[in-house]
């Protein structure tokens, strides 16, 4: 039943719109405008690559990353981080 929840987004999550570093046990992400990852830890090979520098990436609002994330901070922007 657990998974069932996790995907309805109703084991809760956080609304990030700063630029702090944030911890905790995520399986998505949701951009809800058009945002910059600074930094992101999670267990999908070199997803850091979409970060701030030569490589950064801006997800358009709506866009969604699916993965077990244990960290994340912005440049810019804002996301909903969903809880495991």
């Amino acid at each position: 039943m657990a998974s069932e929840y996790r995907g309805l987004g109703l084991n809760g999550g956080i609304y990030i719109n700063d630029t702090a570093a944030h911890t905790g046990k995520f399986f998505a992400i949701l951009a809800t405008e058009d945002t910059v990852i600074a930094s992101i830890t999670s267990n999908i090979e070199n997803l850091s690559d979409i970060c701030t520098g030569q490589d950064a990436t801006i997800l358009a609002a709506n866009t969604a990353i699916y993965g077990n994330i244990s960290s994340i901070q912005l440049s810019s922007g804002a996301i909903i981080a969903y809880n495991i």
